[in-house]
């Protein structure tokens, strides 16, 4: 009589294999997820081996390399124009923390170096620089936040997020008016280039968002409530 195969995997073994495969899994898009995590686990389950635990770093590797590409193009139904204008709003996060970084970095370095070529000035100096530095500390983390924010919003279509965009736009296009009028090019000249790179970020942000191709995305309907 031939005796049936011993199982693979025992079900602790089984189980802690499926939990490393579904944390690697979490690193796709949500909809991705939906409809493709039990397929995917139930081919990977059954090409494991023997007492494996955990994903190889070859499974790993390329679970990994797979959840970039899907989270480098654009959701199902999303216009190019629309993923492009998301990656500026990330983008512009990212700058947005670079900015805040570099002048609490440098604050006491620019301070220090204004006040030594313009010593009838020093007071005026330095309330402009800890204002400009406060403003950093306080105002940075929020405007992180808020671009986070729009993009999520703008890649789901949200016609909120969209008005919202343009609210922060003019606010944006405010702010850096204000850091103009109050010297921020002599006293910070490369945070000062960082945070017009950042309106132009945001500008042609406004511009893929607003384009003709994207406002279908926006305008989609609810379905009505029955």
């Amino acid at each position: 009589m031939i005796e049936p195969e011993e199982p693979a995997l025992s079900s602790s073994e089984s189980a802690s294999l499926e939990r490393g495969y579904r944390r690697l899994l979490t690193w796709y898009p949500k909809w991705f997820r939906l409809q493709n995590t039990e397929e995917i686990l139930a081919v990977l389950m059954a090409c494991a081996q023997e007492g494996q635990t955990r994903p190889s770093l070859e499974a790993a590797a390329d679970l990994l390399k797979g959840a970039a590409r899907m989270r480098l193009r654009p959701r199902p139904g999303q216009p190019r124009t629309v993923f492009a204008a998301v990656w500026l709003m990330i983008a512009a996060a990212a700058a947005e923390l670079g900015v805040m970084v570099t002048l609490l970095a440098t604050e006491s370095g620019v301070k220090a170096d204004l006040i030594a070529r313009y010593p009838a000035y020093a007071h005026a100096i330095g309330h402009a620089v800890n204002v400009q530095v406060t403003l950093d500390e306080v105002v940075g983390p929020i405007v992180i936040a808020v671009w986070l924010w729009l993009a999520w919003m703008s890649s789901r279509g949200k016609q909120r997020g969209r008005v919202a965009l343009a609210v922060f736009f003019g606010l944006t296009s405010l702010s850096v008016l204000y850091a103009l009028s109050e010297g921020s090019l002599v006293y910070a000249p490369a945070a000062m280039s960082v945070g017009l790179g950042i309106w132009a970020i945001a500008a042609a942000a406004i511009m893929l968002i607003f384009n003709k191709a994207s406002s279908p995305y926006f305008q989609r309907r609810e379905p009505a409530l029955v």
